[in-house]
């Protein structure tokens, strides 16, 4: 089936509208050049808020939106911001990081609290709602505590390692005796822990130790040539919340499509970023992988040599 030349001259013109968008900042409303009297302090005053209280000057009766942005806001998520910010992330990632590092921070929401939030309705996404047809097999599966212990140690064992008593570590069915090999297993266990019970604090230090490698090749890039490591740290953290994003809408039903966009925005979200092409981006990223599993070994070796001396 062929398309014609005017669907195609339509889709090209859409095409170019979107990318025009996607590169334009977010504009901020025209200040009011309107008297007003605030509602709330009764201060009269000319523009968009009231230099006293700072209440804005559009304030209105309640509609059916300010009621839920209300309800929003008991999770510190009411702000307008937020679904400006994930429709962003969605479609226009890097353009929109660079511009919140340029300063445009009012605008958007702020990267790590966003960041916490999504992990945390992530998990939930895990533990099901009821919304996909396994839903109810995975609820059933994480009901309580000490079934998510099980399963846990399930997956941790695979080579059917026990760590359930720390006098007479078993791998095996052999006891361990080398205090080396005991060192690792403990790190093993606490590192498992961590990752359980905080898994937005480990998603976390695991995103500042890959930052490390893949700061030193996009420290000087084409559109932002002089990026400090503070920056590439918030850079990377709206990276991971644009990718959440996408891998939170697989988890819904009949939108398993969008596993593919979760690990493409990663790259489009840097590419935008950068300015670099997608050939010299993906060599960045696999250098920066590899420098990343030789300070995750080095990480890990340091660990058990803390715990070994500590034992």
């Amino acid at each position: 089936m062929k398309i014609s030349a005017e669907i195609k001259h339509w889709l090209a013109v859409r095409w170019r509208a979107f990318r025009i968008w996607q590169q334009k900042p977010h504009e901020v409303a025209p200040l009011s050049e309107q008297s007003h009297i605030c509602s709330s302090c009764a201060t009269q005053f000319t523009g968009n808020y009231c230099p006293r209280c700072g209440q804005s000057a559009a304030i209105g009766r309640f509609s059916f939106k300010k009621a839920i942005l209300l309800f929003l806001d008991v999770w510190g998520i009411g702000n307008r911001s937020m679904f400006r910010s994930i429709r962003d992330l969605m479609l226009r990632p890097g353009y929109m990081i660079r511009d919140y590092l340029r300063g445009m921070q009012s605008a958007y929401f702020p990267p790590f609290k966003m960041f916490f939030l999504l992990a945390a309705f992530s998990l939930v996404m895990d533990q099901g709602l009821g919304l996909a047809p396994g839903d109810k097999q995975v609820a059933d599966k994480w009901q309580n505590i000490e079934q998510l212990e099980k399963e846990e140690v399930a997956e941790t064992n695979t080579r059917k390692t026990d760590l359930s008593d720390e006098e007479h570590m078993m791998i095996n069915g052999k006891e361990i005796t080398s205090p080396v090999a005991k060192a690792c297993v403990k790190f093993v266990k606490v590192m498992n822990t961590l990752r359980r019970k905080n898994p937005a604090v480990f998603s976390f230090l695991t995103l500042v130790l890959f930052s490390i490698p893949m700061f030193f090749f996009l420290r000087s890039n084409p559109k932002i040539p002089d990026l400090r490591f503070s920056e590439f740290i918030v850079a990377l953290v709206y990276t991971s919340n644009a990718y959440t994003l996408y891998s939170i809408l697989v988890k819904l039903p009949y939108l398993a499509i969008f596993d593919i966009f979760a690990i493409l925005i990663v790259l489009v979200a840097l590419k935008q970023l950068t300015g670099y092409r997608k050939r010299r981006l993906l060599g960045y990223m696999t250098l920066s992988f590899i420098l990343f599993l030789i300070l995750l070994i080095i990480v890990i070796s340091a660990g058990v040599y803390i715990i070994y001396l500590t034992s």
